[in-house]
C-alpha cells in the first residue's frame, strides 16, 4: 500500500527492498497478497532507474516462493528478458537471470529468446563471474527444451570462446561451463537431433566446440588436474561423453554393405586345409552310422579312420612313428622318455600280444602261452 509511482527513487528502492525482505521472513503473510499486488510491483520494470529495476526483479524473485504467484509472474518473462539483455549492469543482469532460472519459460516466448541468444552469449563473455554462472544455468535450461539445441549450437561465438575453459578461471565458473558442455554433447547425440541434417555457420558454437579444428581437447586435459575435485570429475564426464559420442558416430557411419569381415573361411581355404591336414590336426569324429570300413566299439558307434590309417585292412591302424613297424607290438621311442597309454576297447587285428595296462607306464608285453592269439580286448 505504501508503494506508489509518485515516490522518489530512493523511497521506491527502499520500499521494494523492504517488500523483498518481508516475503522471505514472513512467507505465510505473503500468501495474503493478490495478483494486483504482483502487477503493481512488476510495473516498476519500466522505471528509468537501474537500481529500481534491480530491486523490482529481486522482489518478483521473492514472490516466486509462493507457488500461486509463479504463473502470474510468468506473464512478465518477455519484459524480464528485454530488461536483462538491454541493460549492461551486472547487478541488474544477475537479478533478472536468477528470476528467469526460477520460472517456467512459456512457449510463446521462444521466438523472442531465439533473437536474444546472441546477447546472452555476449553477456557470457563480458560479464563478471556471477553473471556468467547465471547465464550458463539459463542456457542449460534452454538446452533441455530440445527446440533450442540447434539454435544454441548455431549461435555465433567468438574465436576466444574456449578461453572460458582455461585453468585460470574460477572453479565455480569452470564447473558450470563443463555442465553446459556435457548437456550439449549429450543433446547432439539424441535420436531426435540426429534424425535431422543440420548446417552450422563457420563461427558457430558447434564448430568451435565440436568442429574438426577445435582445441577443446587440450583444455579438457588440462582441467583433469584442476585443484578442485568437482572440476576434475566434471571434466572426466565430458571427456567420456565426447569419446562415446565419437565412437557412436563412427559406428553409425563407418560400416557399409558388405564391409563386415566374414566369420567363415573361403571355400578355397577350407579345401586347402583339408588337403594339407595332418594326423595331429584331425580330431576323432564320432558318427552314428555303422560302416564296414570303420572299427566298431561297444556302444554301436564308430570312428572314421584318421588320416594315415589303413582303410583297406578292416580297421587296423598303421603303427605310429617311432614304434615297432612289425605291427605285432608297440615299442617306446628310443629318444623320448614319456609313456604311451593304449586306447581302451580298441580292437587291433594282426597283433600277437595285447596290452592290458590302462594307465600305467609302458611295460613289455607278456609272452603268449598258446599259439592262438586273442585279437579282441
Amino acid at each position: 500500500m505504501s508503494l506508489s509511482p509518485n515516490l522518489d527513487d530512493d523511497t521506491k528502492r527502499m520500499t521494494l527492498r523492504n517488500i523483498t525482505q518481508c516475503i522471505y521472513l514472513k512467507e505465510s503473510e505473503a500468501n495474503g497478497c493478490i495478483n494486483d499486488d504482483i502487477k503493481l510491483v512488476a510495473s516498476f520494470l519500466d522505471d528509468k532507474d537501474k537500481e529500481t529495476k534491480t530491486e523490482t526483479l529481486n522482489a518478483l524473485k521473492a514472490f516466486t516462493a509462493v507457488w500461486k504467484f509463479k504463473i502470474k509472474i510468468q506473464e512478465y518473462v518477455p519484459k524480464i528478458i528485454e530488461t536483462v539483455t538491454s541493460n549492461w549492469d551486472n547487478n541488474l543482469q544477475i537479478a533478472g537471470l536468477k528470476l528467469l532460472n526460477g520460472l517456467h519459460i512459456p512457449d510463446y516466448t521462444h521466438t523472442l529468446l531465439r533473437t536474444q541468444l546472441t546477447n546472452f552469449m555476449d553477456i557470457l563473455l563480458t560479464a563478471n563471474t556471477l553473471t556468467k554462472i547465471q547465464v550458463l544455468k539459463f542456457l542449460g535450461t534452454l538446452i533441455e527444451k530440445k527446440d533450442f539445441l540447434y539454435d544454441i549450437m548455431n549461435c555465433q561465438a567468438p574465436a576466444d570462446f574456449l578461453n572460458l575453459f582455461q585453468t585460470s578461471q574460477p572453479g565455480n565458473l569452470l564447473y558450470e561451463m563443463l555442465v553446459l558442455l556435457e548437456r550439449l554433447s549429450e543433446g547432439r547425440q539424441s535420436p531426435q537431433y540426429q534424425s535431422m541434417q543440420w548446417d552450422y555457420n563457420k563461427n558457430s558454437l558447434h564448430e568451435i566446440i565440436f568442429g574438426d579444428n577445435s582445441r577443446l581437447s587440450e583444455r579438457l586435459l588440462a582441467l583433469i588436474v584442476h585443484p578442485e575435485e568437482d572440476v576434475q570429475t566434471q571434466a572426466c564426464k565430458v571427456i567420456l561423453s565426447l569419446k562415446i559420442n565419437k565412437e557412436e558416430s563412427r559406428i553409425s557411419s563407418g560400416h557399409t554393405l558388405g564391409s563386415e569381415p566374414s566369420a567363415y573361411p573361403l571355400e578355397s581355404t577350407r579345401q586347402s586345409q583339408i588337403a594339407n591336414a595332418s594326423l595331429v590336426d584331425q580330431p576323432l569324429v564320432p558318427t552314428t552310422e555303422s560302416s564296414s570300413d570303420t572299427p566298431h566299439i561297444e556302444n554301436g558307434g564308430s570312428f572314421h579312420p584318421l588320416v594315415g590309417t589303413d582303410e583297406t585292412s578292416g580297421g587296423s591302424f598303421h603303427p605310429l612313428l617311432g614304434t615297432d613297424e612289425t605291427g605285432h607290438s608297440f615299442s617306446p621311442l628310443q629318444r623320448a622318455n614319456h609313456s604311451f597309454h593304449p586306447l581302451p576297447n580298441v580292437s587291433v587285428e594282426g597283433s600277437d600280444h595285447v596290452l592290458e595296462e590302462p594307465m600305467g607306464s609302458f611295460h613289455s608285453p607278456p609272452v603268449a602261452e598258446s599259439e592262438e592269439s586273442d585279437n579282441s580286448i
